[in-house]
């Protein structure tokens, strides 16, 4: 027997719904913040020294990385990273890490415009077993482009397989912070300690932050995240499934999740940022998912 939201379609008809009751996906991510490339082009509007876009910005990039060369007696890395809309990669695909403009693509394949470059940031590390890179979640949600409207809901957190080597500064294993199946891809030790991820509570204590500095950082990531959407807006609002979805009354709704890292400044540094479309996603992600969705149904008042 149906029940719930089917009972409810079924009784009174889809005809019968109200506009604010029917609600679409929010478009436009893939052609701005969701892809590596556009989101470079909105961090710089922020901090310009965010990332290098290739090869717009390759005098720049050379400039920088002899500086950092010659200023500092430990080699700073870099991180190259390809993307563009049609190629939408994610889970460390198209990310390499470098240490001299040697290792850059060549000229060629610069002009393709799909290569940017990063510095690799310094994290706040624990001590001891706990000096390790790590890599921060936090889940936003849409629920509105005209206007905009977003929440974010809790931040979550993991670590690199390895501890960090200075012998070795470029070990995949000590960087990498991506899921188990990159870290296998590499060839990585597996343990399930580090690999985890764990409450933000619980991360704090072993980077060994103050509560302020807690709450400091997660009150700095939440204007950060607003401030690249705001950026990415005019191209968003613009797009011509949300135009259509406002001017008909209804409402847009998506997941976002904003991979990102805690500086050793105690700042939020934005590596990337995914968008998940399904509900039935294994794991924490897809309960969060669920829980969004019912209380969605809930506010519209389509839980019968």
């Amino acid at each position: 027997m149906e029940t719930g939201l089917n009972k409810f379609l079924g009784e009174q008809g889809w005809d019968k719904l109200q506009p604010h009751q029917v609600y679409f996906p929010c478009m436009g991510c893939k052609e701005s913040y969701c892809n590596k490339r556009d989101l470079c082009l909105l961090m710089k509007e922020i901090d310009p020294n965010y990332c290098f876009s290739l090869p717009d910005d390759r005098d720049r990039l050379l400039e920088n990385m002899r500086v950092a060369e010659g200023q500092s007696l430990k080699p700073q890395l870099w991180v190259l990273k390809e993307d563009y809309p049609d190629k939408h990669l994610h889970r460390g695909h198209g990310v390499r890490f470098i240490k001299s403009e040697m290792e850059l693509p060549n000229k060629q394949d610069q002009s393709s415009g799909a290569y940017l470059v990063q510095p690799l940031v310094n994290h706040k590390m624990g001590s001891d077993t706990w000096k390790r890179r790590h890599e921060l979640r936090m889940y936003v949600c849409v629920t509105s482009t005209t206007p905009l409207r977003a929440y974010t809901y809790t931040v979550t957190g993991t670590f690199a397989s390895a501890q960090i080597d200075d012998t070795n500064p470029v070990d995949p294993c000590s960087i990498d912070t991506h899921g188990n199946a990159v870290r296998r891809e590499l060839g990585c030790h597996i343990n399930n300690t580090f690999s985890s991820y764990y409450s933000f509570d619980d991360f704090s204590k072993y980077v060994e932050i103050t509560e302020s500095e807690k709450q400091k950082f997660l009150t700095a990531t939440n204007r950060l995240i607003g401030k690249v959407l705001l950026q990415a807006q005019p191209k968003i609002q613009n797009h011509t499934v949300n135009k259509g979805i406002a001017t008909s009354g209804a409402a847009c709704f998506s997941f976002l999740r904003v991979d990102f890292a805690m500086t050793e400044a105690i700042e939020p540094y934005i590596y990337e940022i995914n968008e998940f479309p399904f509900a039935n996603e294994k794991g924490y992600l897809g309960d969060v998912q669920r829980k969004a969705y019912r209380e969605l149904f809930q506010m519209i008042g389509l839980d019968q």
